[in-house]
């Protein structure tokens, strides 16, 4: 009996050291997703399609709704036949990546529940195809996916012992650009010239992609762009200052068609070699009206990817300032027909006057002799309102009065200033001016006529008396 408890105890444990064999064989150990380019990404992770030895591929799709994304990507309802397709992209022997492409953006839009997020590398513990969702401040992942096969297979059982590992490439963009100007507080002034810069990073685009073009499209009002002149190889084109990677300066030209410019920048991709660097762009453009508006796009150079790498907008603004002229006595009465020229003062005491379209009244120049200042006259309602102008002080000068009245010889000032960023045009608060009436003058035949009439008339009469005198005198 004793005998009979020891064999028992024996199959017992050749059962369970069996029974772990198979379990090491059957159940590999796992495999490592290594994501290159992966930066600061974080990332989710979900099966689609799990072994199945009763399968005629031996692999299935882990559920209904994921296979439906398949069917629906490869127009096929048969699932074993778009697993063959898979297995034969695999092979290198078939591609069929667009509709690989389209079946994970199926996966993408759908709600699905994935993994934890994690950093790259991370494990997974069974064979099969793998969705990844990518996720990183300021960049955006396409969809991916990395395909975990078998490997060390047993010679004498045929059954694979591990998994084997992965490395795929991620396939993200930047979607962040900024776009700045030199003009503080976001304000600036009729035929000023403006430098913009765009910084954003440079894409990385894994080299199997079928279309690796980058270009920045730049889109103005308000502004034209500072272009070269015709005697440049490049004339009518924008110098683009372009700096990427570590220390690399380049100039690029952009061509102008109208209020925008293009210019391709898709050298810089070469080989990944600058990927995910700090890109900065910078051109010049001038001032031509009260407000600016500036886009910038990042794009591959399709219509619908226009914006694929990001996009911003910048908007400028100036000032207008205000004058209104009245009646000393009385400032309810306005005078129309005063002329004005406008001035400023600058730090080292140099006047300046200002030239101004005559219909618009918008700044156009600052001309050093007031003769060469532009004349503005009061309207019915004694107002003259001027803009484009930058912040500063600014004063009207009187050179002509309205008729009836004496000019005024203080010129008064206005301020234009802001605090923060401007978000529309800049407004101060009207300067007043006021004219007093012309002194009244002697009237003809007055006071003073009438003594030197009354003193000349007895003047004659004592002459005429002194004339008959003497007559009478030599009579006798």
């Amino acid at each position: 009996m004793s005998k009979i408890k020891k064999v028992l105890a024996m199959l017992l444990a050749l059962a369970m050291v069996l029974g772990t064999t198979l379990t090491t064989f059957a159940a590999p150990k796992s495999a490592k997703i290594t994501i290159n380019n992966a930066g600061e990404g974080k990332f989710e992770y979900l099966q689609l399609i799990a072994p199945d030895q009763n399968t005629e591929t031996g692999w299935k799709f882990v559920n209904n709704d994921i296979a439906q994304n398949y069917k629906d990507a490869f127009l096929d309802d048969s699932e074993q036949s778009i697993i063959k397709k898979l297995i034969n992209h695999e092979a290198a022997t078939a591609n069929y990546s667009e509709e690989i492409a389209a079946a994970l953006a199926k996966v993408s839009g759908s709600e699905y529940t994935l993994s934890a997020a994690t950093t790259s590398p991370f494990t997974v513990d069974e064979a099969g195809v793998y969705y990844i969702r990518g996720d990183e401040s300021n960049y955006v992942y396409s969809p991916m996916a990395a395909y975990i096969a078998f490997k060390d297979y047993d010679p004498s059982t045929g059954i694979p012992a591990d998994l084997e590992d992965k490395v795929i490439e991620a396939k993200k963009a930047p979607n962040s650009v900024t776009k700045t100007a030199d003009d503080a507080n976001k304000v600036t002034e009729i035929g000023r010239t403006v430098t913009y810069t765009i910084n954003s990073t440079v894409p990385y685009l894994p080299l199997t992609d079928k279309n690796r073009h980058y270009e920045i499209i730049d889109e103005i009002t308000g502004a034209s762009y500072v272009v070269l002149p015709e005697e440049d190889a490049n004339a009518g084109k924008v110098a683009v200052t372009v700096k990427y990677g570590n220390d690399n300066e380049k100039i690029y030209y952009g061509t102008v068609n109208g209020n925008s410019f293009t210019v391709d920048l898709t050298d810089i991709l070469a080989e990944n070699k600058y990927a995910n660097t700090a890109l900065t762009i910078s051109y010049k453009a001038v001032v031509t009206d009260v407000k600016v508006g500036n886009d910038v796009h990042a794009g591959d150079g399709s219509p619908e990817g226009k914006d694929r790498f990001g996009s911003d907008n910048e908007k400028l603004y100036s000032g207008e300032i205000e004058l209104i002229k009245s009646d000393a006595e009385n400032h309810e009465i306005k005078l129309a027909g005063a002329e004005f020229v406008v001035y400023k003062t600058l730090e080292d005491k140099t006047v300046k006057y200002a030239k101004f379209d005559e219909q618009t009244h918008k700044f156009i120049e600052w001309v050093d002799a007031q003769e060469g200042a532009t004349k503005l006259t009061t309207d019915v309602n004694g107002n003259i309102k001027v803009e484009g102008l930058y912040t500063g002080t600014y004063f009207f000068k009187e050179v002509k009065a309205p008729e009836g009245y004496s000019v005024n010889t203080t010129d008064v000032s206005v301020t234009l200033s802001q605090d923060g960023e401007a978000k529309e045009i800049i407004k101060t608060t009207p300067a007043n001016m006021y004219d007093t009436k012309l002194s009244s003058l002697p009237s003809t035949g007055g006071i003073g006529t009438t003594i030197f009439t009354i003193g000349g008339c007895l003047i004659m009469i004592v002459a005429a008396g002194l004339f008959f005198a003497s007559r009478r005198k030599s009579a006798k």
